[in-house]
């Protein structure tokens, strides 16, 4: 068994996973548009080359994603993606990235369990605690 993460854009899960493996050190696996799919009768004609499933690796770890029509798409909220990092210049480097055009909730700092803490919501909407290690 393995667990990963399915997230849904609101029309930008490929330029969201370009944008992680490009600044996180990620690399994209499938990116299956609605128009190559049997799900391509299920959105409008500009949608057809939305993601209907994409995925790229952090570190190991799957992000999966899809494109759903913004009717139906909801900003995520509930949980937040944790990424750990080893010294507190990775923290501060992700968090310059995933900060761009993004909602800082807590700037990178010091706190009681760790050397280096931050949490942003990215420009995609996606929301991410980084962390540095633990004390």
């Amino acid at each position: 068994m393995s667990i990963s993460f399915h997230i849904y854009f609101n029309g930008q899960c490929q330029e969201a996973f370009e944008y992680y493996a490009e600044h996180l050190g990620g690399n994209i696996g499938l990116m299956l548009e609605y128009k190559d799919s049997p799900a391509s009768s299920s959105v409008p004609a500009n949608w057809q080359h939305k993601i209907v499933h994409g995925n790229v690796s952090l570190e190991g770890v799957e992000l999966a994603g899809a494109d759903v029509v913004p009717e139906q798409y909801h900003q995520p909220r509930g949980f937040y993606l944790l990424l750990g990092a080893s010294t507190e210049d990775k923290v501060n480097a992700a968090f310059e990235k995933l900060a761009v055009g993004g909602n800082v909730i807590l700037p990178p700092q010091k706190t009681f369990w760790s050397p280096c803490y931050a949490i942003v919501i990215d420009q995609y909407a996606v929301p991410w605690k980084i962390n540095c290690g633990a004390r």
